[in-house]
């Protein structure tokens, strides 16, 4: 009789620390994905800008004016 109230209480007592685990994990995951989402945030923040940059250059380069210059330069 009295292993089988030890038992209950083992049980109990290792549900309880499997649960607060279980729990830690899955707040540490949330934190861990809050972090990366600022990063990814950035990250997006600088592709926009570089697709900027890219577009002006794009435009100078494929502008008439530019490509006359170029040629006067080159005699």
């Amino acid at each position: 009789m009295h292993f089988t109230g030890v038992t209950i209480v083992a049980i109990v007592f290792g549900f309880l620390a499997i649960q607060r685990y279980l729990g830690h994990c899955a707040e540490m995951k949330k934190l861990e994905c809050e972090g990366s989402s600022e990063d990814v945030r950035a990250l997006r923040q600088e592709i926009k800008v570089l697709q900027e940059r890219v577009s002006v250059l794009e435009k100078i380069v494929t502008d008439t004016g530019y490509q006359l210059k170029q040629e006067i330069k080159n005699l």
